[in-house]
């Protein structure tokens, strides 16, 4: 057993080990939203330490027999709790030898535990790799008490003061650390047949080692106080050297197991972040500062501050003049009150904002950072200058992401020429497209052509339709499922110019909604097979079929979209017919060999 325990420890100290130098690239916590009640189970192995009436005095043999081995399953009831049960198979052994009495005892411990933990997860920005935790819990304890008072020959052992073992008949002997004799069935005390169970309310404490996805390490130790005073067989009943105290017993079971998760958990109801983000931690996004304004995300009211930027308790950027530009921008720090400001905070004098409104770009979204617009643009409902100022903040962020895209468009030009290269079947063939995706993803990896800053995963969805909530599907105008940018921008002029349903709280809903979920998301269709990028993650649509054509003539509208003159997402006879008279011409992107294809697809359909 000793070896066993040693080796366990070994192997799980091997683990902490990897899991410190992978944590980069395995690291997952399953403590967010999405992962309500994600089982772990795990084994371990430890030691008891016993306070009692018997105190141990002999350490040469508290590896051999004070051991215990665990089985345990927790699952997340929250961030920040556990549910933890566990139980507990081992013996307690205590060997006490002084010059006035000379007790020892075994017992067979059978320990049942249920429990909360508490994992301190609030008091990090980031989750780390070791986490801290304290827990309370409710225990059933069965214990079978057992002493060594006989030889192997059935002799009592008589003990001398100055320590020496001898038999009744005077002969010296050593004890043989076999517990035979049932202290219970001896009753030395006058106890009766006792229960042999109880009750403890155990305290622990330690922490927690994590090794990868799933792999996780608890060094820890619980602290069982019972409602028994029996487990040595000696109390207060005792009489010369088996006189005990009044107290109960008590023990600590310090020990080192190895948990697996066994799933991810599920949220009651499956979110857009299930469905599109699996791979992502969501806890520590959470738990992240990603403008580091001291002020989680997950309570920062404003996203991305300027490094250096002073905030409030809500991470937004200090306004001391009222003016509605935040200090870091604010090129006029004392704005008279109810003066009319430009966004660099410099008040507007009747001749500027004149100049500005005389021109009808200045409610266009590409120029609305050009101008504060202050004034009532809406034909249904004024607009507050506050408003106003939060509008044109959120367009100029959602113009800049825009800009920012475009990591992996080398890549998706290069899955466009794989697919068109293969017949209308297979490019229309979700499987096959799956396949050409991982192939050409992979060489240009391995050919370090393509260096992303974050791996691309692809995965295989059903339609994404439904994912929008209902209120805003009429800000999906091609109805591909999804919502862009450029919708956005849409819905914000509509709303700026009277003609949207939707009020400006219902604005900042949607667009709270796109930077959520579906920010950077684009819709690509790879000669028939549709397929939705969203922030790392590229699905390719089982069963997206919005527009009608067959899987042949969307092949060929995207194979030969010059020869779709009127932009119309399909081909007809007339503009094959002119393609084919500005080839004779000379005029044609096409060659000869691709002229006779587009005839043939065509002509097919």
């Amino acid at each position: 057993m000793k070896r066993t325990v040693l080796a366990t420890l070994l192997l799980a100290l091997t683990f902490v080990g990897f899991g410190q130098e992978k944590s980069d690239n395995y690291y997952i916590d399953n403590r967010g939203r999405d992962a309500l009640l994600a089982p772990r189970v795990g084994i371990g192995a430890g030691v008891f330490t016993f306070f009692g009436d018997v105190n141990d005095n002999n350490y040469q043999h508290i590896f051999t027999s004070t051991y215990g081995v665990e089985v345990r399953g927790s699952a997340n009831l929250s961030r920040y709790f556990d549910l933890d049960l566990n139980v507990i198979y081992g013996n307690v052994t205590v060997n006490e030898r002084t010059t006035s009495r000379n007790l020892n005892f075994k017992s067979e411990m059978f320990i049942g535990t249920a429990g909360i933990s508490y994992n301190f997860n609030h008091l990090y920005k980031k989750p780390g790799i070791i986490q801290p935790f304290i827990g309370v819990g409710v225990s059933f304890i069965n214990f079978d008490s057992k002493a060594d008072m006989k030889d192997a020959n059935g002799n009592l052992y008589v003990y001398d003061e100055e320590g020496g073992i001898f038999t009744a008949a005077g002969e010296a002997t050593q004890r043989d650390y076999v517990y035979e004799t049932d202290l219970r069935d001896e009753n030395l005390d006058g106890l009766g047949k006792y229960d042999q169970y109880t009750f403890s309310i155990p305290v622990s404490a330690g922490v927690d080692f994590k090794m990868g996805k799933r792999l996780s390490a608890k060094l820890g130790a619980g602290f069982y106080y019972t409602f028994t005073d029996l487990i040595d067989d000696i109390s207060e009943e005792g009489e010369g050297d088996r006189k005990g105290n009044s107290r109960n017993d008590m023990f600590l079971f310090t020990s080192l197991s190895v948990s697996y998760s066994i799933g991810v958990g599920k949220s009651y109801t499956k979110s857009m972040k299930t469905k599109y983000y699996e791979e992502v931690d969501f806890y520590a996004m959470q738990m992240a500062d990603s403008d580091e304004d001291g002020v989680n995300d997950f309570d920062d009211k404003c996203a991305q501050t300027p490094a250096g930027a002073k905030v409030d308790e809500h991470g937004c950027p200090v306004d001391s003049d009222l003016d509605v530009i935040a200090d870091y921008r604010d090129k006029e720090d004392s704005t008279k009150v109810d003066a009319v400001v430009d966004l660099e905070g410099v008040t507007l004098s009747d001749e500027r904002m004149l100049a500005a409104y005389s021109d009808s770009l200045a409610t266009i979204r590409a120029n609305m950072h050009k101008v504060y617009p202050s004034g009532i643009l809406s034909k249904r409902a004024p607009l507050t200058a506050e408003d106003s100022t939060k509008l044109a903040i959120m367009m100029l962020d959602i113009q800049n992401q825009v800009e920012k895209q475009g990591e992996f468009d080398q890549l998706f030009d290069e899955i466009s020429k794989e697919v068109y290269s293969q017949t209308p079947q297979k490019a229309a063939n979700v499987e096959d497209v799956y396949k050409s995706i991982d192939r050409v993803y992979k060489k240009m990896v391995d050919e370090k052509s393509l260096t992303p800053t974050r791996p691309l995963t692809i995965t295989k969805e059903e339609n994404i339709s439904t994912t929008i909530p209902p209120e805003f599907l009429d800000a999906d105008y091609n109805t591909d499922g999804l919502i862009t940018a450029d919708e956005v921008m849409r819905v914000i002029e509509d709303v700026l110019e009277g003609i949207s349903p939707l009020s400006i709280s219902q604005l900042y809903n949607l667009i709270d909604f796109y930077q959520e979920y579906m920010e950077g998301a684009r819709a690509i269709d790879f000669g028939g097979t549709m397929a939705v990028y969203i922030d790392g993650t590229l699905n390719i649509l089982e069963n997206y079929r919005n527009d009608g054509l067959s899987d042949t003539q969307r092949f060929l509208v995207n194979k030969f979209s010059a020869a779709d003159f009127n932009q119309d997402g399909k081909l007809t006879a007339d503009e094959v017919n002119r393609m084919i008279a500005m080839f004779q011409k000379g005029e044609s992107p096409y060659t000869e060999e691709q002229i006779y294809e587009l005839i043939d697809l065509f002509f097919e359909e």
